[in-house]
Formats: structure tokens, sequence, C-alpha cells
């Protein structure tokens, strides 16, 4: 495997995609079996990752303090969610969130996790947002319904989050088979980029696995200046 620098000007296609492998402890086992991006037998079963608030694992592990976040995705999306307190910052900027507050506080995973379901419940805020949700990095963000949210929930210690060094001027074009252009920006895994004064998105998920070559062009990416 390389590591592969996402930033500047790009210039890659993507290829077939297999199995990524798998860590155990600190070894990498790489694997080449078909699998989008993993597959059967590198798969690791993570109880923490679909806790509802009753710990799956024989001694719980999640002992350290959590909070609990309503965060907003342009222009008025919400979601009701947990972090450990330590890297509730990194847990928003994967995710690609404009903005967020706490909510609670808790002292363990599992607290908190019964606290994010009652909350969702009580506000009526689903816990996820979809990839196809998070295009809208054009849209302004709903400050009215971000501030009737915040202070009907009491939310505290407001965190605001920037990924562009420049405003976006459209909705991106979404390409899947090729990263060519500028590198505008990086929001989650939302991959922003800009060639002939078009911007295009590029989930950054599609790539786990595949193999990666240079290009010169893409037939698919066809910017707006060629109409």
């Amino acid at each position: 495997m390389e590591l592969l620098s996402l930033s500047n000007n790009l210039s890659f296609g993507l290829g077939p995609r297999s199995c990524i492998g798998r860590w155990q402890g600190e070894v990498y086992f790489p694997c080449d079996m078909p699998g989008r991006p993993v597959c059967g037998s590198c798969t690791v079963f993570n109880p923490c990752a679909i806790c509802r608030g009753t710990c799956l694992k024989d001694e719980k592990t999640c002992l350290e303090a959590h909070v609990v976040y309503v965060a907003m995705f342009r222009p008025d999306i919400f979601k009701i969610g947990v972090a450990k307190a330590s890297r509730l910052n990194d847990r928003l900027r994967e995710q690609g969130a404009d903005i967020a507050a706490v909510m609670d506080y808790l002292p363990d995973g599992e607290r908190a996790r019964r606290k994010e379901r009652e909350l969702q419940r009580g506000y009526g805020v689903k816990g996820n947002v979809r990839s196809s949700q998070k295009q809208h990095v054009d849209k302004e963000l709903d400050w009215d319904a971000w501030k009737a949210l915040k202070a009907k929930s009491h939310a505290s210690d407001e965190i605001r989050l920037r990924y562009f060094d420049e405003q976006p001027w459209m909705r991106p074009l979404q390409v899947k088979d090729a990263l060519i252009g500028r590198v505008f920006g990086i929001k989650g895994r939302l991959l922003v980029l800009e060639k002939d004064a078009t911007l295009y998105s590029f989930d950054l998920n599609n790539a786990l696995g595949a193999e990666v070559f240079p290009v010169n062009g893409s037939k698919r990416q066809i910017s707006l200046k060629s109409f």
C-alpha cells in the first residue's frame, strides 16, 4: 500500500476494488479477496458500534467521559450523536458537521447511548445523516433553525467547523471513477476538487480497496466550461 496525498493537484484513476485487509493489534494483514471494502474473513465485529445503552461486551470498556451532541449539516439537517469527550472535535470533522453543541456530559459510553436515544426521541432528531444529504456545501446555514433547537435543548459549548479556505460557488458534481483537479477541500469523507471553474465531489469511501493509477483526464469528468 501507498499513502495517497490529498493535496494540491490530483490526477488519478480508480481501478478494481478488493478487500482492504485488517489490523490485529499493531500488525496489518493485507488481503486481496473480493469484498468492498472488507471481505467476510477480515470483518471484525465491533459491539460498541451498535450499542444502544446496554453493553454487549463481557466487560465494559467505555469508562471515560462521553458527550451527547447535536450537530447541524448545511443547510438545516440535524443529528444527535455520541462521542468520547476527548475526541469530540475529531468526530465532528470525520462526519463533516458544520456546527455542533453539547447536550449532555456522561461518565461512560453506555449511559451516553441511553441519553442519546432519549434525546433523539424527545426532539425527533435522527442519529445519522446520509452521504447524499452532505453534498450541499454551497448552501448557507439556517441560523434560525440552529438557534431555535439550541435554545430548546439548552445545548452549550458551541463548536463551529470550517473546511474550505474559499466559499464553494456551486454544488459539486459527483464523480466516482477518478480524482482529477485541484483539491478545494475535504469535508468529512467528501473530497471536493476544482477543475476548469467547476467543482466535483468524491466520496472517499469509494476509494477504499481500489487500485489507483495516474491519468491525464477522465471521459466522465466533463467541466461546465466545455459546453
